[in-house]
């Protein structure tokens, strides 16, 4: 997959479309852990019956973006292509997490005290890419008082996985012993948020507390886990099995690099897929898809993952953003970036 500066590699497919002014937004008011009512138009979702007849598990729509002319500058939905987040102080670079070159991160802190973290996995297809592709719209959360870090980990077809879960999850650990030791950064309150391959990396991170753990890494400190508070995944595939139902170059390509198969089995697919993994205890999720995404697609990769994980999280703990006329391409022009902080700010806990 090809490298970006963005939120995700690029495609050929259209842009977006603009979305003009909603009506009133209709509001679920059960408690919630994280509440969709403060985002406008956010609707609770309930899927189609199952087999059985019995309705599935709702979850959170989030609708497209209104213009940022509907609204003042500083309050809009969408943020202007020209956009570059002000950092108050130049980023922690090459943060070693384990012993292993790639296993590197760079850290950029607000300035205030055990700030919440916001840990972005980069796009390439599981064997490119870095760590440098951390986009503007992630590092706007060091201007909200985050700390943003940005994490390489080892590649395919030298590694295959599960070592890139494993990997992020040492990196978590690293960062819940560094807040430990400065007091920088909350070991409690952190959100991982991936783009295309980092997507489903993050997904897998946060769906399987207990697997996927880096055996050679004692965990000195108590209370020091791989556990995190929310993810975030744009355009990342939530199963792999239904992605193969249908031609898919960069899946047949990608995919079996990084698992180390091809051709591949259901079993090997399901095996590393999120919707197939997922347990109690699951943190709050939002997934992003590009409507017209022929590479990861919202019709297999969408609606279907966002009922299985309300199924166990809760209805409001899932939240699906489909950017109709969106191609694998979102970024901070098309992505409702409102609600993306808005949830992340809830599931940390600052809302």
């Amino acid at each position: 997959m090809v490298a970006v500066a963005a939120a995700c590699s690029p495609d050929p497919g259209p842009g977006p479309t603009s979305a003009g002014a909603a009506a009133s937004p209709s509001i679920d008011t059960r408690p919630a852990v994280v509440d969709p009512s403060v985002v406008d138009n956010a609707t609770t979702t309930t899927a189609p019956p199952n087999d059985a007849g019995e309705p599935a598990p709702a979850f959170v729509t989030v609708p497209d973006p209104r213009p940022g002319d509907l609204r003042s500058a500083a309050d809009a939905d969408l943020l202007p292509a020209s956009y570059q987040p002000t950092l108050p102080n130049p980023p922690i670079v090459g943060f070693a997490y384990g012993p292993d070159p790639e296993q590197r991160l760079d850290l950029w802190l607000p300035g205030e005290p055990d700030a919440p973290v916001v840990l972005f996995i980069h796009p390439g297809g599981w064997g490119s890419g870095g760590r440098d592709l951390v986009p503007a719209m992630v590092l706007r959360f060091v201007e909200r008082g985050y700390a943003v870090a940005s994490v390489d980990y080892r590649g395919a077809p030298d590694a295959i996985f599960p070592a890139q879960v494993e990997d992020v999850k040492r990196a978590i650990r690293r960062l819940k012993e560094y807040g430990a030791d400065t007091g920088s950064v909350a070991a409690d309150r952190i959100v991982v948020y991936g783009a295309s391959s980092g997507g489903i990396l993050a997904s897998l991170v946060a769906a399987t507390p207990g697997r996927f753990e880096p055996v050679d890494d004692p965990v000195p400190q108590p209370g020091v886990d791989s556990t995190v508070a929310g993810v975030v995944s744009v355009v990342g595939p939530t199963d792999l099995v239904s992605l193969f139902d249908e031609p898919n170059p960069w899946a047949e390509g990608a995919i079996g690099i990084w698992l180390g198969c091809g051709p591949c089995t259901d079993t090997q697919l399901g095996a590393a897929s999120p919707i197939d993994l997922l347990q109690p205890g699951l943190p709050p999720a939002y997934w992003a898809f590009g409507g017209l995404d022929a590479v990861v697609p919202a019709a297999t990769q969408g609606a279907t993952m966002a009922e299985a994980w309300a199924e166990v999280a809760g209805a409001d703990n899932s939240w699906l953003d489909v950017v109709d006329g969106a191609g694998h391409n979102l970024d901070h022009t098309v992505l409702n970036q409102r609600a993306i902080e808005d949830f992340v700010d809830r599931a940390v806990g600052r809302g």
